[in-house]
């Protein structure tokens, strides 16, 4: 007699055989979130995002989802250009791949130049669908565990220090954020009031640090975000756009806060060059741009240069939230920091199904196989563009 082991994504057939479950289906679905109210970027101001959701569904039916926003000021693509490259170059090397040849998936579509965002959705919707394969969370793939809380940063997007200050006591005191990240584009010492302000108001317990988006001269940066130290701010993100890193390293050296290197750290490849000049202080990494597994490359080297790691935060709702909640909580190197999930606060709606663990500006990753998140068909269909 013999005897059939089943595995999770393997069905066996009549006779015994194995039959691993395929990618059947791929499917990129643009939409429209509205938001609550005007959000100001630095780029662009706006009252709705465009969001791209991916499913891939195998041939017993798992799904495997991911979001990216697309902003096209600030990251160059809309979401139907994104959608686009996904059905168009990569959907073809997925239909019929293993879900479970992770890596071997991962080279086949890096020869495909460019399009790293679709890449990185890829990536991401892989992971969740390996998790609901294997009937496990996503966090326990990575190796992690006991689960703890992961403790939440808000980004205030205000345009005056009482509308900064009132937005950052706000989610403070009534929604539970641990930490604080504040944008200083005025390039004047009003961005060191406003700081002053902030701290003084919520006090030493909360970790506050500030992100210039590159709007500083270097002289400027020297002389006056210099200043920051005393309001103990623990990075300094992004203060120039650099002409290249030398430069960058240079800033890094003279300032008397960590610098958090954000838009430069777009691939494994650069930040090692960073970290190798020593050009930043800290890294802020975005699964929109690296995914899950790269992301992890770029904490490996960040934690063997003795460097801090933010989860930066790409405007996601609920959908992309738990994916960069469930690497949070595997990681231990990203626990000494709170990661800038909020953006889902400030969305008016958002196309996930079943209930959302936010509890006192924290949140708890659950059991439930890959990232617990599923679509709300029907609001796909609503927000549809």
């Amino acid at each position: 007699m013999t005897e059939t082991v089943v595995q999770a994504g393997i069905t066996p057939d009549l006779e015994g055989k194995s039959i691993v479950d395929k990618i059947a289906k791929v499917e990129a679905f643009c939409i429209e979130l509205p938001y609550r109210g005007q959000v100001n970027f630095r780029a662009v101001s706006e009252s709705k995002g465009q969001y791209v959701i991916l499913r891939l569904t195998t041939d017993d039916g798992a799904e495997g989802i991911s979001e990216s926003v697309a902003r096209l000021r600030q990251n160059g693509e809309d979401a139907r250009a994104l959608a686009y490259d996904i059905d168009t170059f990569f959907a073809p090397l997925l239909e019929g791949a293993d879900p479970l040849a992770h890596n071997h998936i991962l080279a086949e579509i890096g020869r495909i130049k460019g399009c790293r965002s679709a890449k990185a959705l890829i990536d991401v919707a892989l992971w969740d669908l390996k998790g609901k394969l294997m009937g496990q969370p996503v966090w326990r793939l990575l190796g992690g565990g006991p689960v703890k809380p992961v403790p939440l940063t808000w980004i205030a997007h205000g345009n005056t220090t009482e509308a900064m200050v009132e937005q950052a006591c706000r989610m403070v005191t009534e929604r539970g954020f641990k930490a604080m990240k504040l944008k200083t584009w005025k390039r004047s010492v009003d961005d060191i009031v406003m700081v002053r302000e902030v701290r003084k108001a919520l006090g030493d317990d909360i970790i506050i640090y500030v992100d210039a988006n590159g709007s500083y001269l270097e002289t400027e940066a020297r002389t006056i975000l210099g200043r920051l130290d005393e309001y103990n701010i623990s990075f300094i993100e992004e203060p120039c756009k650099f002409p290249d890193p030398r430069r960058m390293a240079m800033m890094a050296a003279a300032l008397p806060v960590a610098l958090l290197g954000d838009q430069t750290c777009e691939s494994l490849e650069a930040v090692n060059h960073l970290v190798s000049i020593h050009a930043v202080g800290a890294v802020s990494v975005k699964p929109r741009r690296t995914g899950i597994t790269e992301s992890l490359k770029i904490i490996a080297v960040c934690e063997a240069a003795g460097l801090p790691v933010v989860i930066g935060t790409g405007s996601e709702s609920p959908i992309g939230t738990m994916s960069r909640i469930h690497l949070h909580t595997a990681i231990p190197w990203l626990h000494p920091w709170p990661t800038e999930m909020h953006f889902f606060e400030k969305l008016a709606d958002d196309v996930s199904a079943g209930d959302f663990p936010l509890v006192d500006g924290m949140i708890t990753a659950t059991d439930a196989p890959g990232f617990g998140v599923a679509l709300d068909m029907a609001k796909i269909k609503k927000y549809a563009i």
